[in-house]
């Protein structure tokens, strides 16, 4: 659901639909900087998604961290996810 409303958010900007995030969040009653963080989304790696649509990501990692300072490039979003799943897989106690 995230994804697709950051698409859709996205397609009413590039359509000139809506000229702005503000006006994006005012019509669709939701908070600019919720707004803006699905829009985020539409900037990650075609395997994330994918990870992402077939519920396979991580479960260290969500789609809020996703949405929040992920990089653009590609090979840094996937760093950034490998980063956090190695630092979460440290913290867990050996058995």
């Amino acid at each position: 659901m995230a994804l697709a409303r950051g698409h859709r958010w996205l397609a009413m900007l590039e359509s000139g639909e809506a000229e702005s995030l503000t006006e994006v969040a005012e019509r669709e009653g939701m908070d600019r900087a919720y707004v803006s963080r699905m829009v985020n989304l539409t900037t990650l790696a075609p395997d994330i998604v994918a990870a992402i649509l077939d519920e396979t990501l991580p479960s260290e990692v969500t789609l809020f961290d996703l949405a929040s300072g992920t990089p653009l490039l590609w090979d840094e979003q996937r760093a950034q996810i490998q980063s956090v799943c190695r630092v979460v897989s440290l913290a867990e106690p050996d058995d």
